[in-house]
């Protein structure tokens, strides 16, 4: 078991959650939420606006309340054996073992590198029940065409928008697949897929609304303490909620009684590989490097989630501008391809048009000229 599980079980500290592969100074986090009367806190990443570094900060009774209620939802019991196969720097990984530890339950953690091959070996030699995955592993799983373990009765999905093809797909070769709806501020799950039922049904543990723009609002007691955000030296800590507690999660939403679907984001983010990519913030960058004549768009893509394309104008080097962005580009905000246009796309206050640049991008890869 990963020594931060230990942490979280056992200590009262601190606990930050980092990608290891991150240049993370974790005493002045810890040092900041001392000095904010956030000490015990557990502080996980999350994407904040340019230039910042942001943090999720949730007590552990939110965590422990999140697990509580997705054991209930689901009817998890103490016969039931997870894996785990999501880094525990991110709150789905997280939140496998805190169920498993709220409900009596036992975990198997993967070893290594995802790998599909080994994730259903583990199943089958530990008789696994259950287990949380990104859309992108359970592409990998299809493109393997393997299997479905007999023992394996959920497949929790979340971390990123579920193609409604690839589901369809892992259905109908026997996964047990579980949509679900969740982010870290609210320590795991909102709303989840029934036993045995379909859509996404809001966990007990939450109320929920929708603003006047159809965007989702959020309410419980197993909510984040709020953002720890740092930039040039200053750490500041602000609390999101309205005064009687509401949370705007950003995404349009359907919500009919407990039921909802997402329909999509209200700002700038969509996921790529599970890892949250803001576009405003990417667009700026490419922007420094050749002005307005170029932009970022995000086209579904049933693996990664999201694919990030670069269009551009007559006059610009695809080739140099995207040499000189990937260069200092973390892997999930890499672009990998470009498209030529006449015009970028923008209203009339020169704000970019997405959804036309979107419709001109699939346009393209279908071999339909620009009009």
């Amino acid at each position: 078991m990963s020594a931060c599980i230990d942490q979280f079980n056992d200590g009262e500290e601190t606990l930050v959650l980092a990608n290891p592969a991150a240049d993370t100074d974790k005493r002045r986090i810890v040092e900041a939420c001392e000095k904010m009367d956030l000490s015990g806190s557990v502080v996980i990443a999350t994407s904040g606006s340019s230039g910042r570094s942001r943090w999720v900060v949730l007590s552990r009774d939110s965590l422990r309340g999140s697990a509580r209620a997705v054991n209930a939802h689901l009817e998890i019991t103490p016969s039931d054996v997870w894996i785990c196969a999501l880094p525990v720097f991110h709150v789905g990984g997280l939140s496998v073992y805190i169920r498993a530890r709220q409900s009596g339950s036992q975990v198997v953690t993967l070893p290594g590198k995802w790998d599909p091959l080994a994730f259903v070996e583990q199943c089958n030699n530990y008789g696994v029940t259950l287990s949380s995955l990104v859309p992108t592993q359970l592409f990998d799983l299809m493109n393997k065409n393997l299997s479905v373990p007999q023992t394996l009765r959920g497949l929790i999905i979340g971390g990123a928008a579920l193609d409604p093809q690839l589901c369809d797909r892992a259905i109908e070769k026997g996964w047990p697949v579980l949509k679900t709806y969740g982010m870290s501020e609210a320590g795991s799950q909102i709303a989840t897929q029934p036993r045995g039922g379909s859509g996404m049904e809001l966990l007990d543990c939450w109320d929920a609304r929708l603003s006047d723009d159809s965007v989702l609002e959020i309410r419980g007691e197993n909510l984040f303490s709020g953002y720890l955000e740092n930039q040039s030296n200053s750490w500041d800590f602000t609390k999101p909620m309205d005064s009687e507690g509401w949370f705007s999660t950003g995404d349009i939403t359907e919500l009919s009684g407990r039921m909802l679907q997402v329909t999509g984001r209200s700002d700038s983010m969509v996921k790529v590989l599970g890892e949250r990519v803001e576009l405003d913030m990417l667009q700026a960058r490419l922007e420094s490097i050749a002005g307005k004549q170029v932009a970022v768009s995000a086209v579904a893509d049933e693996r990664r989630g999201y694919q990030l394309v670069l269009v551009y104008e007559e006059g610009v080097s695809q080739r140099d501008v995207l040499d000189r962005y990937n260069q200092e580009t973390p892997g999930p905000e890499r672009i990998g391809e470009g498209f030529e246009v006449k015009q970028i796309p923008r209203n009339a206050l020169g704000k970019l048009r997405r959804g036309k640049i979107v419709d001109i991008v699939n346009s393209r890869r279908r071999g339909v000229p620009e009009s």
